[in-house]
């Protein structure tokens, strides 16, 4: 999972317009990436998650 998020991280820093190079970069810049790079992975993962309805549908026929 540490690789995927070096790798998320990096491609957001590279999305950026002022964007330098990531191994110049402080720490504190490559954290900050690797913050979002999590959050976008938890998002993606519960995204993915298949959902589950707490409800049935019934088929009741028509009687008239």
């Amino acid at each position: 999972m540490e690789a995927e998020i070096e790798f998320v991280a990096r491609a957001l820093y590279d999305a950026e317009d002022d964007a330098q190079t990531w191994d110049c970069e402080p720490d504190i810049i490559k954290d900050e990436f690797r913050r979002y790079a999590r959050a976008a992975l938890e998002l993606l993962a519960e995204h993915r998650k298949p959902k589950i309805r707490g409800v049935q549908t019934l088929v009741v026929p028509y009687a008239a």
